[in-house]
């Protein structure tokens, strides 16, 4: 059977679908590599960057994280994830899957706690059959039952392979927020392939609207994009996010073995404050994110004191909310030694210039790597775009990093230090003090 990639008449149609009145601007203004972002009337936000970019990259991205789960669906968001691909009210999943190779595109699914954001990577000569399979995954799910049954093994498959470290994270969130961002971007255990159909179709109406909706994209033309976005059978919603609270606490999981991984956090600021939040990012980077070189040694404000174990300082920053404070795997003997030094160096937190100006360096360079790759900086786009309504160009996020001053990185070791803690841990725990034992 031949494709029917090429008889896609996206594009063609492009007056019905409300493409062709924007051909003037669009020529207008092609070729600019200036973020550009509109926020339609039914409160969509759309955001552009390098329309020359050799590759069009277009997301679709929801407010419909994990924090945004209840009781009665937890996991969902997991499940969400997983069904990207899934047959649709227009496409089937062969027809979706073939379609899209056939273009020599790639269609991907991401989510974290506060996003699930579909993703289509395509050449610009195939552009309207990326945009055509896009539209369709992200906005047209069924959620059959037979298919939602075939993912329960993808699913536990997924879960099986969660690295240590990043169960302690999770485990620390459950610890600090309990919900809202206490939710695991993992579906628990006794819920695989217990999501049943109307659960899905709920969550998705419910989380997936113009109001918590953003389209983002790379090599496309801005003008062109604000068409797509028009176009979107989405629903209007009010809809909110759970708000959660920095609670202290602490969550064990025991194993087996011989090592075991342990995440502690204190309360820290969300991105909405993004002075406070920079110099987070800054402290973070000043306390140490592991070895710069290869067999380097950890030599940062705070990982230096942890010992010989895999570490790395930890800032998690939501728009509401934050964690800051550390993560450390290994031998569970070390691990709980590090665990103890760790907490004494985290109340005792301080960072001198030297320090700061390290951590300002990282910053900035992590800022030019992020902007110069277009996945990473579709993603920030995305995300900025659907959380914050507006985008930051590379400029303005150098700026905001080289405007942090030394007092404000004080400031915020100051926080973290008078703040109460939160512990996540997993893996063989004898060794690991609890919480109550750590001052």
């Amino acid at each position: 059977m031949a494709s029917v990639t090429s008889k896609t008449p996206m594009l063609r149609a492009a007056a019905a679908r409300g493409y062709a009145a924007h051909a003037q601007a669009a020529a207008a203004s092609r070729g600019s590599a200036e973020v550009q972002t509109t926020t339609l009337p039914n409160k969509l936000v759309v955001a552009s960057a390098e329309a020359n970019a050799p590759v069009s990259r277009i997301s679709i991205v929801y407010r419909a994280g994990s924090r945004n789960e209840t009781a009665d669906n937890l996991g969902a968001s997991h499940v969400l994830r997983a069904a990207g691909g899934l047959s649709t009210k227009t496409a089937t999943a062969f027809g979706i899957t073939r379609n899209i190779q056939q273009a020599g595109g790639s269609l991907t699914t991401a989510a974290d706690r506060q996003t699930v954001s579909y993703t289509v990577a395509v050449t610009k000569d195939q552009l309207e059959v990326g945009l055509k399979y896009l539209e369709a995954t992200a906005t047209g799910q069924v959620f059959k039952p037979w298919e939602l049954a075939d993912l329960t093994p993808v699913i536990r498959n997924e879960l099986a392979r969660v690295p240590a470290e990043v169960q302690a994270v999770e485990l620390l969130h459950k610890a600090a927020f309990r919900c809202g961002l206490g939710n695991s971007i993992f579906c628990p255990d006794y819920l695989v392939g217990k999501h049943s159909s109307e659960t899905m179709q709920h969550y998705f109406a419910a989380n997936c609207t113009t109001n918590r909706a953003a389209v983002a994209g790379i090599g496309v033309d801005h003008q062109l994009l604000v068409g797509f976005a028009q176009s979107l059978g989405l629903d209007s919603g009010a809809g909110s996010e759970n708000q959660s609270s920095f609670n202290t606490g602490e969550v064990r999981r025991d194993g087996a073995g011989s090592r075991a991984a342990v995440a502690v956090g204190a309360q820290a600021v969300g991105w909405t404050s993004l002075k406070e939040a920079m110099a987070f990012w800054v402290l973070q980077y000043a306390a140490g994110v592991g070895p710069a070189t290869k067999r380097g040694a950890n030599n940062g404000a705070l990982t230096k004191a942890l010992g010989n174990v895999n570490c790395s300082s930890l800032y998690n920053s939501y728009t509401d909310n934050g964690l800051f404070g550390f993560i450390v795997s290994g031998d569970a003997k070390e691990a709980g030694k590090a665990v103890e030094a760790g907490v004494k160096a985290l109340k005792s937190l301080s960072v001198n210039d030297a320090d700061v100006a390290r951590g300002k360096a990282a910053a900035v360079g992590l800022v030019a790597e992020y902007t110069e790759n277009h996945s990473t900086l579709l993603a920030q786009l995305a995300e900025e775009a659907v959380l914050a309504g507006q985008v930051f160009k590379k400029s303005d996020l150098i700026a905001a990093v080289n405007a942090v001053t030394a007092s404000d990185v004080q400031a915020a070791a100051r926080k973290v230090a008078s703040s109460k803690l939160a512990i996540g841990a997993v893996g063989n725990l004898a060794h690991v003090p609890h919480l109550c034992d750590l001052h």
